[in-house]
């Protein structure tokens, strides 16, 4: 698992306010450059000073292999604040969205770089950073040493809508602190395929990444789509002060036909630690790490979690819970899920409790 290192881009714009930043994200002779941003607050708009609309109504939708930098080693100094984005600038007329909600900063068009700078998102936003942009075959991104806070999640890694069917997305997210807003979010970081993108594919490398104050500091799932993979692996991240702290699934799918079939996920830890996560948050499970093969809706799924010299503990739920199949939001379980968990280690005096008796085939099993 991991990404190659990215291409080297082939020219840099160096912008010093909001107007210049625009000027270069949405200037097509732009495609590849590296935009280097100077110390300061960019607050983002959906209408320049004139009162005309911007292009992508105020968003910052990276180009093709266009890489944006801050100050290298203060990720303070350059905050791009989107507080001020009404509702309808995160919002995709798109019906075959699972969501309308996107970022106001969005990348995915080969390979894109964002590091070392804040991003405050606006309210309504799925998340500050989502990775969805269509336009290549595959994406390579990387998001390192960035702060992102003030939405539902912190970094969305997702494919969706049949345009990005079958695509793959290499992920390198290193060193970002995550963090939710007081009333609680969804996930700091979820790295998912969604509907309409049967055979995708998200393979992330994680280091040193800290998240907090979500329903869920991170979620790795294949969503209503079928035959894709999520692979993870996570080092030395942090999970805390979230309702739980990490949820693994293979698939989970939705009455009425919105199945979840025949799809991979993959996690492994290596010194990571989902501890202390305390909050009590509406809609949050509760606890350390949870597992699931198929959820409401899905068959023919498989997991495989691994751990080595990880931490699980301090969480008042159960610090770790697995299940072959869960008949979640109203569905049925599904049939022929399967869980592997390989525990290494300090990792082998993790209690995992016997999960219920399952008629559908649907199996957990651990190994010490």
């Amino acid at each position: 698992m991991g990404s190659s290192t990215l291409p080297q881009p082939h020219v840099t714009v160096p912008v010093a306010d909001v107007e210049q930043l625009y000027c270069a994200v949405n200037n097509p002779g732009y495609e590849g450059a590296a935009i280097i941003l100077a110390p300061g607050t960019y607050v983002l708009s959906a209408t320049d000073g004139g009162g005309v609309a911007r292009p992508n109504k105020g968003r910052l939708e990276l180009q093709r292999d266009m890489s944006l930098h801050g100050v290298t080693g203060d990720r303070s100094a350059v905050v791009i604040d989107a507080t001020g984005l009404p509702d309808s600038s995160v919002s995709l007329p798109l019906p075959q969205q699972p969501t309308n909600r996107t970022a106001p900063v969005r990348i995915g068009r080969g390979s894109n770089t964002i590091e070392w700078l804040t991003v405050i998102g606006s309210p309504g936003a799925a998340a500050g950073i989502a990775t969805e942009l269509e336009g290549t075959a595959s994406a390579r991104i990387r998001v390192a040493h960035v702060v992102s806070s003030g939405c539902s999640r912190g970094l969305d890694v997702r494919n969706t809508s049949a345009a990005n069917a079958g695509r793959r997305i290499d992920a390198e997210i290193v060193e970002n602190e995550l963090i939710g807003p007081a009333t609680g979010a969804a996930q700091g970081i979820r790295l998912a395929n969604f509907p309409g993108t049967d055979g995708g594919a998200v393979v992330a490398t994680m280091s040193g990444n800290r998240t907090h104050g979500y329903q869920t500091g991170c979620l790795a799932v294949n969503n209503r789509a079928s035959n894709g993979t999520v692979q993870v692996r996570s080092s030395g991240d942090r999970f805390f002060a979230n309702g739980l702290g990490c949820q693994v699934i293979g698939g989970t799918g939705r009455p009425g036909g919105e199945n979840a079939d025949a799809n991979s996920t993959r996690f492994e830890a290596h010194g990571s630690e989902f501890v202390d996560n305390t909050a009590s948050l509406a809609g949050a499970e509760q606890g350390g790490i949870s597992v699931i093969g198929g959820s409401a809706n899905a068959s023919n799924n498989t997991v495989s979690v691994a751990l080595w010299g990880s931490k699980v503990s301090g969480n008042p739920g159960a610090d770790f819970e697995a299940f072959g199949a869960r008949a979640d939001a109203g569905g049925t379980a599904g049939t022929n899920n399967h869980v592997t968990i390989e525990l290494h280690g300090v990792s082998k005096h993790i209690d995992i409790p016997e999960p219920p008796p399952d008629p559908g085939n649907n199996t957990v099993t651990v190994i010490r």
